[in-house]
């Protein structure tokens, strides 16, 4: 008898082990984009550019490249005296078993 308890802990454990795993599988992708998106944003802003066009067009190449689902008019650059002011956002629905979905809304907001 006590050997059945004993042995239950360590398949608790792998199993939320196995659900952990496939949780952070599921997510890490639209995570990354963003976090790599944003990263290049930042770099990007800190070109010295006159046109909004241009700075658009380099955002709007790398969120092509990094498989983010935006389109070229919702990327809003502004242009100042002294920074430079890139804006875009989107979801992403992120499936789970049994039916479930989530949807994650990302933002990047940069003013360089």
């Amino acid at each position: 008898m006590n050997n059945q308890k004993g042995a239950i802990r360590p398949l608790i454990c792998i199993l939320l082990l196995i659900v952990s795993a496939y949780l952070g599988y599921k997510f890490v992708g639209p995570y990354y984009k963003y976090f790599s998106l944003r990263s290049e944003t930042k770099e990007i802003a800190r070109l010295s550019y006159r046109n909004p066009e241009r700075y658009r067009k380099l955002v709007y190449d790398k969120a092509v490249s990094l498989d983010v689902p935006i389109n070229y008019s919702d990327i809003s650059v502004t242009i100042s005296e002294e920074s430079v002011s890139i804006y875009t956002s989107w979801s992403e629905r992120v499936e789970l078993p049994a039916g479930y979905s989530v949807t994650l809304k990302f933002e990047i907001d940069v003013e360089e």
